[in-house]
């Protein structure tokens, strides 16, 4: 195949599989791995969008209504060292609707992205219950792989909700804003 023709492939694609992914992107879980999977209530709507002037409150409302996101980071393994990846990890930061904005994580040593993250014991319960709640099919996931609860320090957001490029929110304006 040619590069034109290539590039025509790729492009007819992604035209296809674009619907789906911003519909999987913005629609809360429902009866993955069980009934009444994180708590959304199955014959309602989602919850309004926030005004995309509030940057902060768009990033809390994102981060309560997403299940999974991707955390990328640089590679420290041998062969890719150095080169940029990402890895899709499911989160919580609360019952939906009634988040922290706290992100919390349950990983296991043998996934790749995981080498600084950490919970401390003081959030232990905290971090369980907030990913149990949202993800319950963790609770019979297989000891063998080590798992353990992981917080992300968050350091700078950009919210990138429309056009006009990214909106730079400071951590103490994210844990500021509150929705219901």
């Amino acid at each position: 195949m040619d590069g034109r023709a290539r590039g025509s492939a790729r492009a007819v694609l992604a035209f296809l599989l674009a619907p789906a992914l911003v519909a999987l992107l913005v629609t809360p879980a429902r009866g993955r791995s069980g009934q009444g999977h994180g708590h959304w209530d199955a014959t309602g709507l989602l919850p309004p969008l926030p005004p995309r002037e509030n940057a902060a409150l768009v990033a809390r409302f994102v981060t309560n209504l997403c299940d999974w996101g991707a955390l990328a980071t640089i590679s420290t393994q041998e062969g890719v060292r150095g080169r940029p990846f990402a890895d899709v990890l499911s989160l919580s930061d609360g019952p939906p609707g009634k988040g922290t904005g706290v992100l919390y994580f349950y990983l296991s040593p043998l996934q790749q992205s995981v080498g600084n993250l950490q919970v401390s014991e003081a959030e232990m319960d905290v971090a369980k219950n907030s990913l149990f709640i949202r993800h319950p099919e963790m609770k019979t996931w297989p000891s063998s792989h080590n798992w353990f609860f992981a917080k992300l320090n968050i350091t700078n957001i950009w919210v990138l909700d429309y056009f006009g490029g990214p909106k730079i929110v400071t951590p103490e304006e994210y844990y500021n804003a509150t929705f219901q």
